[in-house]
């Protein structure tokens, strides 16, 4: 054991090229979506986001090469932090719980968060640029689709039927979607609560709840206030 004021005999683990490669990746891509959340994509400057970042120019070529690949990366850091969210929300849901009041929770803080802004704004300014386009398509569709498979899992772990439990998962999406974009014109949060218990009953109505949990009285899921 090394003595206090002396430096350690144990050598610091120096982190690989891969390592570091990947940590300044992770930092651009952040300061990428950081920007695109302030500024929108349409006010989108690589430069800025070298600014955000801390560093060169020339460090963002380096790992991204072009513009497209930096927002990309933004698109892909936005769609890895909502997925996170909701993996947390689905590890807070209590043993026996319905897991649907958390489902729309979930949706809730998606289609009205920052993290499905930016990923709208890039989509929209994308849509007739071929290959990126492609890719945006191909980002979305893998992390959303794994996020919607996890909450159709649950669902069916619950007592829905498969069918069913895919029905209820994209109903929920398409319609809370729907909110999201309303919210572009229009401010839905002191409508939101009214409208997630209609749409909870109109679900329920097509899709009762299994009898395992119908009749347990839990925990509702606590949704953050809009910002």
């Amino acid at each position: 054991m090394a003595q206090a004021g002396l430096k350690s005999d144990v050598p610091r683990k120096r982190r690989t090229q891969a390592e570091r490669s990947e940590e300044m990746r992770a930092k651009l891509a952040k300061a990428a979506f950081e920007v695109i959340a302030e500024k929108g994509h349409s006010a989108f400057r690589t430069a800025a986001v070298a600014a955000h970042a801390g560093v060169s120019e020339g460090a963002q070529v380096h790992h991204f090469g072009t513009k497209e690949g930096v927002i990309l990366a933004a698109l892909e850091y936005a769609f890895t932090e909502a997925s996170r969210a909701s993996a947390q929300r689905l590890a807070s849901i209590p043993a026996g719980a319905n897991p649907l009041p958390y489902l729309l929770a979930d949706l809730r803080e998606f289609f009205l968060g920052k993290h499905y802004w930016v990923a709208l704004d890039i989509a929209i300014d994308s849509s007739k640029a071929g290959d990126v386009a492609g890719h945006v398509r191909q980002i979305a569709g893998t992390y959303r689709g794994r996020v919607y498979r996890n909450w159709t899992d649950t669902l069916v772990e619950a007592g829905w039927a498969e069918d069913d439990a895919t029905e209820i998962v994209r109903m929920a999406a398409s319609m809370l979607g729907g909110m999201g974009m309303r919210s572009l014109w229009e401010d839905v949060d002191p409508h939101m609560p009214r409208a997630i218990t209609r749409m909870e009953q109109m679900i329920l109505n097509t899709w009762p709840v299994p009898g395992d949990i119908a009749a347990r009285s839990v925990p509702r899921p606590r949704t953050a206030r809009k910002k």
